[in-house]
């Protein structure tokens, strides 16, 4: 790519056209081999194959991306921007909330280098998810758009009950409520901190220290009020379920995604066919402990349920793809696999089943489904944020190509270049000065 391209990508050129490129546009199944992408104001104006392009003049700026690939900007479903190499969820409470903050911001600029341009986060300390979207937001540091979770909710001696009965923490990365009511009153409050999306542990977790992965730790009127009461509000709902009942339990109270969904039964693959929810595996979650666990040194109860859930997960994940269940690429990422290799999810969703172009889908235009944000990002249809990737192989025939930061040339967030190797040209900086990024507009929640 031309130096003078990058100057004026980085400036936000009002209307630039990519061309040439072989296009995957995150919504159909094949791509195409020599298309255009044309940009105006910080959306898409149009895209197609070459023979639909013409020359608007003016003042366009003309990208040409021969031998490149251009996808839309890859989404993560999971994410935690608090995460940085902790062994267990222990050691997460015991980080300062200043601290968290920092590695927050820091985590924010490297997923965006790695081409992540909206994230959900699932779980922070604080209130620092909320923190860092109003802070991306504004402009003032680097990172994808942002769906933000507060503390994740759960009851005493479930995944996120840590700490001895003697300590106490309230700025943790999970709030122990018990009953209903209390579920209730505690979505009021992150409510009312300005969270997007309310978090629930339902299930047991390899790193927990009380409960297992197989057990079911809220029960079904929790999880129904909490559910409930934050759509009620606008708000959606995710569910860490890892149990059989945990997942049905979820299913049945209309949550909005099943995270990890490690065990899932018949009557689970029924539900989802009856339901909206969507799942989102986490398979770098699995991968990362069977990969890494011994040469980390994690805690022997994470390394030994792993190896039984290994089955349980990959056989959920294959069932789910044959029926048809909408599946969102969540990476889970930065305690094993450090953040920037979010797109490993990508490579283990293949692994696990999906063809390359169901797995992109997963991280693009499927994911935009799974977030409610259908159109507004994850494609390049006309009128969709312009965030794009661009890639000198076709991540079709290797996906491993979207985790190799030498291979993303260019990352553009609304319009304008905001990371890749193409930019580091000359005597440029690598990290572009940020500049602010769209906030979601709050909905009326959708009645029925």
């Amino acid at each position: 790519m031309k130096e003078a391209d990058c100057d004026a990508l980085i400036a936000g050129a009002a209307e630039s056209v990519f061309v040439d490129a072989c296009l995957i546009d995150g919504i159909t199944d094949e791509p195409v081999d020599r298309g255009f992408v044309r940009v105006r104001e910080g959306r898409i104006a149009a895209s197609g194959p070459m023979s639909a392009y013409r020359k608007a003049g003016g003042n366009e700026r003309v990208v040409d991306l021969a031998g490149h690939t251009l996808l839309p900007g890859l989404i993560d479903c999971h994410v935690h921007f608090v995460y940085s190499d902790f062994r267990s969820l222990e050691e997460i409470d015991r980080c300062p909330v200043e601290t968290a903050a920092i590695n927050a911001v820091v985590n924010g600029g490297l997923m965006l280098d790695a081409g992540y341009t909206t994230v959900r986060d699932v779980g922070t300390i604080g209130n620092v998810a909320v923190a860092v979207r109003d802070a991306i937001a504004a402009g003032k540091v680097r990172g994808p758009r942002v769906i933000a979770s507060g503390q994740i909710i759960g009851p005493t001696s479930g995944m996120m009950d840590t700490l001895p009965s003697h300590w106490s923490t309230s700025s943790g990365l999970g709030v122990c409520v018990d009953g209903p009511a209390a579920i209730v009153k505690e979505v009021r409050r992150q409510i009312k901190n300005g969270v997007d999306n309310i978090k629930l542990g339902a299930s047991g977790v390899e790193v927990g220290r009380y409960a297992y992965t197989w057990m079911t730790t809220l029960n079904a009127d929790e999880i129904a009020a909490a559910v409930a009461e934050a759509h009620r509000w606008g708000r959606t709902v995710a569910i860490h379920c890892q149990s059989f009942d945990a997942a049905k339990f979820a299913l049945r109270a209309g949550a909005d995604t099943i995270e990890h969904g490690t065990r899932l039964d018949d009557e689970a693959l029924a539900l989802f066919a009856k339901s909206r929810t969507a799942l989102v595996p986490t398979l770098s979650t699995l991968f990362s402990v069977l990969e890494l666990g011994e040469t980390l040194n994690l805690v022997p109860k994470q390394r030994e349920e792993m190896a039984v859930n290994k089955d349980h997960w990959l056989l959920a994940v294959a069932r789910a793809h044959a029926a048809n269940v909408l599946i969102g690429a969540g990476s889970d990422i930065g305690n094993r696999y450090p953040h920037g290799r979010n797109a490993r999810e990508v490579e283990f969703l293949v692994r696990a089943g999906l063809s390359p172009m169901q797995a992109i889908k997963a991280a693009t235009g499927t994911a935009a489904r799974v977030l409610g944000k259908e159109g507004t990002v994850g494609s390049l249809a006309p009128e969709a944020f312009a965030d794009l990737v661009v890639t000198d192989a076709n991540p079709l025939e290797d996906v491993r190509v979207l985790g190799n930061p030498e291979r993303i040339r260019l990352v553009v967030q609304e319009g304008r270049a905001v990371a890749g190797c193409d930019l580091g040209l000359g005597n440029r900086p690598r990290m572009p000065a940020p500049s602010p990024v769209s906030l979601w507009q709050r909905r009326e929640p959708a009645r029925g």
